[in-house]
């Protein structure tokens, strides 16, 4: 379901055929009640051609206000259970006469001469997708990701394996497994990985098992951290900051890399790849960790943001430490002209382009 606006709540979903409760797992993945996907956990009810509920939520009439409104909802499959079925039933037939074609392509004789007859073929097993990010060259402060198509039945991490390379030997080493706050697709594990030492992340077959029954494969991926001579590190000395502000590191198209609270001044910024950085300061008066846009009515200001007036290019094994006076200049000119979404030369070209080519 997809809404125009974020809500308080989720909707109230009452099923008119089938029994809501605890039929669905819910999935947002906004995080503001406006994009909701339902994924049906009973076969009994997946296996139906129709599905239909009534939806009651909050919408603004015409005084701009809220009210509940109720809507009837008919959901239908595009294909039905046993158009699904018969086609499933089709492509695996096709898969065993491939499979048969190329097992006759590999004739075998016995010592006779004669040809020995192939044995039927077998359907390979169907796993669970699983997308594992871990990263042959893996950031001391990074983490693997597990990412899946469907939300997961079961989990057994005893069969997830963390081990790190001592000599020629691989040793367990301790993980924490955790669902990701965002998507209930995606699963991380996090170890304290050491600079420049190599590690494998294996899980054993049919460790976990989806919401629609198929299990995955086994899985194994080694990997090197980093070395501490492949990073840079940055250090501001902020002179105007009080202890309320963070900084937030910047890169090139001025995406928030790295955010860290200003400590006695300070906002330091350690295993850094190379690169071209930038960096904004809040000064967060309410101490909430993001920047407020205030609030017209009970004459709140927007918090301030500063900014750093340049770009700084950050090599591998180097350490730069820059004094940042946050007055130093109007707030209009802190902006480095880089991480301007538009420079004035490519505004002027783009107005030209448009009024010569119509």
């Amino acid at each position: 379901l997809y809404f125009t606006a974020p809500a308080d709540s989720l909707p109230l979903l009452k099923g008119l055929n089938f029994d809501e409760r605890d039929a669905f797992v819910v999935e947002q993945t906004t995080g503001r009640n406006d994009t909701i996907h339902y994924w049906i956990k009973d076969s009994l009810l997946y296996k139906r051609d129709t599905l239909r509920a009534e939806i009651t939520y909050l919408e603004t009439d015409s005084l701009g206000k809220l009210v509940p409104r109720t809507d009837t909802l008919r959901l239908q499959s595009k294909l039905t259970y046993e158009k699904q079925v018969k086609q499933k039933k089709e492509q695996d037939e096709k898969t065993l006469e491939a499979l048969r074609k190329e097992a006759k392509k590999k004739k075998k004789r016995d010592a006779d001469g004669n040809v020995i007859d192939p044995p039927e073929p077998v359907l390979p097993t169907e796993f669970l997708p699983m997308e594992v990010y871990a990263p042959s060259s893996m950031d001391v402060y990074d983490y693997i990701t597990l990412t899946f198509q469907e939300p997961l039945a079961r989990i057994d991490t005893a069969a997830f394996h963390m081990q790190q390379k001592v000599d020629t030997l691989w040793q367990d080493i301790p993980f924490d497994f955790q669902r990701d706050s965002l998507d209930l697709k995606v699963y991380n594990v996090f170890a304290d990985f050491e600079l420049g030492e190599s590690y494998q992340f294996a899980v054993d077959s049919a460790a976990i098992q989806g919401l629609y029954g198929l299990t995955t494969d086994k899985v194994k991926q080694e990997f090197k951290v980093k070395a501490l001579e492949e990073y840079g590190t940055i250090l501001f000395d902020i002179v105007g900051a009080d202890s309320a502000s963070f900084v937030e590191l910047l890169d090139a198209q001025d995406k928030v890399i790295r955010t860290v609270s200003v400590v006695d001044g300070k906002a330091d910024f350690y295993y850094l790849t190379p690169g071209k950085y930038g960096a904004r300061l809040i000064a967060d008066r309410n101490r909430n960790g993001k920047w407020d846009t205030g609030n017209f009515e009970e004459h709140i200001q927007p918090e301030m943001v500063y900014y750093y007036f340049q770009l700084l290019e950050l090599k591998a094994n180097f350490e730069l430490q820059q004094t940042w006076n946050l007055s130093d200049r109007p707030l209009d000119q802190q902006k480095p002209m880089d991480l301007k979404k538009q420079k004035p030369e490519e505004s002027k070209k783009k107005k030209g382009n448009t009024s010569t080519n119509r």
